[in-house]
């Protein structure tokens, strides 16, 4: 349908073939009013006569006229027409002289500083598409022009991103080379730019290798290979920092990826500059580091926090009460041999008994030793004027029980026993 001397609107005169896809063809072409060489992609024409699929791809074209990058191809012009019969829609865009990278990896592959500099140069490009909210999601050698000087340039912007992520009932092909298909896009889920690094981690292997890293007779075999097989080993020969760049590219899960087309960039130069030196470690391992770190602090202040607010611990083995409480008493340090009532044990728990010296009492029976720890009475019985309450242990009778740690009252509250003359009126 189309060939040299073709002229699409009566401007764009087809010139010469560049190459073609599953998307349609790309001519250069002579545009007529403003005497220039212009590349121009014409669509496939049964994606140009869907209604739905033309009206996205004028609003991508409108959206890459937007970008100014150096590493992203200018676009011009867009358009529709008919051509024997049939509807045709067009992209007209910058002529770069030069080639395709695909023909440059026909004659051999690159080393790893050519192709660092290479993945830095589209990287950049892509982090401007990207910031734009556009995914190219077709990015592969042959839509890689290299200048004259070198440069790359990266072209066919809007076509791929311009077409729904999955199959055209139109041509029942995957909006995705086969080869450079990142494992998200065959599954359905939402396409970010992590595509994009995905495919840029393919070109770098090719760039590197040679070949793909994955091969198959059938898109089908290969794309199922992106799903699952383990990304083939690089050459021994390539430094550990285009390593570390291209394997961190080709994960399968998006998130383990370079998280942006940038911070791949950055590596790219790094390893451009120092190729024997790994790139920053994967950010997974960073935050867990962070996080591990920040948990320790945590507990590190809960730790003291309680350490600071928990009360101190009697030294006496006594049972502290409340500033305000009314039976609180003055607690005498030991020994001391005051009788007092027993009372209903306080509900916190009683620190373990502590030996004492016991004290004699001028009494036939024999001298029970008793523990520290002592019940506070209901009703304060020191007072200033007497002296030192001092506690004195029962002498179990015939019909009492064996002793025990706390010692059983002798006589009425408040009473009070002396046994050292003179003793208080």
């Amino acid at each position: 349908m189309l060939g040299a001397g073709t002229t699409l609107n009566d401007r764009y005169v087809l010139a010469g073939r560049l190459g073609g896809g599953g998307m349609g063809e790309v001519w250069r072409a002579d545009d007529t009013v403003l005497g220039r060489a212009v590349a121009v992609k014409v669509l496939m024409p049964a994606l140009s006569e869907s209604p739905t699929f033309t009206q996205r791809f004028q609003n991508e074209a409108r959206a890459m006229a937007t970008l100014r990058h150096p590493g992203v191809v200018d676009v011009y012009d867009y358009g529709v027409c008919e051509v024997d019969g049939r509807q045709v829609s067009f992209l007209v865009m910058e002529y770069i002289q030069g080639e395709s990278l695909d023909r440059v990896l026909r004659r051999g592959p690159l080393g790893s500083a050519a192709t660092m500099r290479l993945i830095a140069e589209v990287g950049d490009a892509l982090a401007a598409a990207h910031a734009q909210g556009i995914v190219h999601r077709d990015v592969k050698p042959a839509n890689l022009m290299v200048r004259l000087d070198g440069s790359v340039v990266l072209t066919d912007f809007g076509i791929a991103h311009s077409v729904s992520a999955g199959h055209l009932t139109a041509t029942g092909t995957m909006l995705c080379s086969a080869g450079y298909c990142a494992p998200e896009m065959a599954t359905a889920s939402d396409v970010t730019p992590a595509v994009d690094v995905y495919a840029l981690g393919v070109v770098a292997y090719e760039c590197l290798t040679g070949q793909l890293p994955f091969q198959g007779d059938t898109p089908v075999q290969i794309i199922f290979k992106h799903l699952n097989s383990p990304v083939p080993r690089l050459p021994d020969g390539v430094p550990p920092g285009p390593r570390q760049v291209v394997s961190r590219a080709l994960e399968k899960t998006p998130d383990r990826r370079w998280m942006t087309a940038t911070l791949m960039s950055e590596a790219a130069r790094k390893a451009l500059a120092a190729p024997d030196t790994p790139p920053t470690p994967r950010p997974r391992r960073a935050m867990r580091a962070v996080l591990t770190m920040a948990a320790a602090v945590v507990v590190s202040a809960a730790v003291a926090g309680s350490v600071w607010l928990r009360p101190a611990q009697p030294t006496t083995g006594e049972v502290p009460l409340p500033a305000d409480s009314p039976a609180a008493t003055v607690s005498p340090p030991p020994p001391s041999n005051a009788t007092r009532p027993a009372t209903t044990p306080p509900p916190r728990r009683v620190p373990t008994s502590k030996p004492t010296r016991a004290t004699h009492v001028p009494s036939p029976s024999a001298t029970v030793s008793t523990t520290p720890t002592r019940t506070p009475t209901t009703n304060p019985t020191p007072t200033a004027s007497q002296p030192e309450p001092t506690e004195q242990p029962t002498t179990p009778g015939p019909e009492e029980p064996p002793p025990t740690a706390e010692p059983t009252a002798s006589g009425p509250a408040g009473e009070i026993q002396c046994i050292r003359s003179p003793c208080p009126g």
